[in-house]
């Protein structure tokens, strides 16, 4: 007798937002989290919800379709998600080469029909007043958001159990039971489990899930580290980065310094509602190991200063970091495997994952309850890197 239709491992955003469409279909659904909802990348990084941070491309044209749905999400949900569509995102160059780098970018990005335009130092300390008053120009996306990842996490999960899901916590997937070439079972710390369907929604841990399943998957982690402030007044409305987040992104070989290379550090900064800021952040491949370092802080707050010297006198509260599901080419695995019938993989989404998570349960609960998702995802197939 089966436990559920379908087991998603991981209770982070992507598996709960799974749940929840999967239960509009009727499924039975047996969502299996190692800790407790949201315990990963969602529970450990800020809530940008936009276009300009996007690879031009299919993973753009994915953020497009994503993020429309942003707009009533918060009253399908029936929860507060603290989004805010127009908050706009800025990225500052402090000077002409990164500028025209980001220009370079911004057109390739707007061939996916997103309004992202180049603006002068002046629109930008009038939109941001402050913005050091050296900012050379910036990168501007009116209609970039923000979200509260925690909430917006707990909030799929809440409608995912409304909708029948089981979300069982405080259990530890260590294998699976397999039988000609399909899957068919999940067996865990806690016994076994049965269906016919497993989701692998592990985040930065999806590589190491898929191996326990005889599937070599690269799926590995890629730390950030971040700062959170004491709450403040008003400071800044937009979303900001500064112009080495997508150049280290998107032209590696333009950066120059090694440090910030190593690191991937840029400047990563917002306001949430309650008034405190996040400043981040770091790109590194450091294995699952979590500690902040010196090194690292010591680059972001001097990044923070650079483009906002107000803040040199704001007191920080707290340091943390996570672990973002990094892929070779930088594209989320989406779909079946074809090596093994029943596992699907929807993972790998880096530092997108938050701004990616509607769409990603839309299409995954849709291609396996109807056997065809409503937008072409071949392109994010896991098959890409089993030959």
């Amino acid at each position: 007798m089966q436990d559920a239709d379908v087991i998603i491992i991981g209770g982070g955003i992507m598996g709960c937002s799974i749940a929840w469409q999967l239960g509009k279909y009727g499924k039975r659904v047996l969502v299996l989290e190692r800790k407790d909802v949201a315990a990963g990348s969602a529970g450990a990084t800020d809530g940008v919800v936009g276009y300009h941070t996007k690879r031009p491309g299919p993973q753009m044209d994915l953020a497009v379709a994503s993020i429309a749905m942003f707009r009533d999400l918060a009253g399908e949900l029936g929860e507060n998600i603290e989004f805010d569509f127009t908050a706009g995102g800025m990225q500052p160059a402090e000077d002409k080469m990164q500028y025209d780098l980001l220009a370079s970018i911004a057109e390739e990005q707007r061939t996916s029909g997103v309004d992202i335009r180049m603006i002068s130092g002046d629109e930008a300390r009038a939109l941001e007043p402050n913005l050091a008053d050296d900012v050379y120009g910036a990168l501007y996306c009116p209609t970039s958001g923000k979200v509260n990842p925690l909430k917006l996490t707990n909030a799929f999960a809440h409608a995912a159990k409304r909708g029948g899901a089981v979300i069982q916590t405080e259990t530890e997937v260590t294998g699976f039971l397999i039988r000609d070439g399909a899957v068919k079972g999940v067996c865990t710390d806690r016994g076994e489990y049965y269906c016919d369907t497993v989701v692998n929604a592990c985040g930065s841990w999806a590589g190491l899930t898929a191996k326990m399943a005889g599937l070599d998957l690269p799926v590995t982690p890629r730390k950030g580290q971040l700062a959170v402030t004491e709450p403040v007044d008003f400071f800044m409305r937009a979303t900001i980065q500064c112009a080495l987040y997508n150049i280290i992104k998107f032209r590696p070989e333009a950066i120059r310094d090694k440090r910030a290379l190593k690191l991937g550090a840029s400047l990563s900064i917002e306001q949430t509602e309650n008034g405190g800021m996040i400043i981040g952040s770091t790109r590194e491949f450091a294995g699952f190991e979590k500690e902040n370092t010196f090194e690292a802080i010591d680059v972001m707050m001097k990044r923070a200063i650079r483009f906002f010297p107000a803040l040199e006198n704001v007191d920080i509260i707290r340091f943390f970091s996570g672990f973002r599901p990094y892929t070779p080419d930088g594209l989320p695995m989406l779909g079946e495997t074809a090596a093994l019938k029943g596992f699907y993989m929807a993972a790998g989404h880096e530092g997108d994952g938050i701004a990616l998570s509607p769409i990603t349960g839309k299409l995954i609960a849709e291609l396996i309850a109807e056997g065809k998702p409503s937008y072409n995802i071949d392109v994010f197939s896991p098959n890409r890197f089993l030959g």
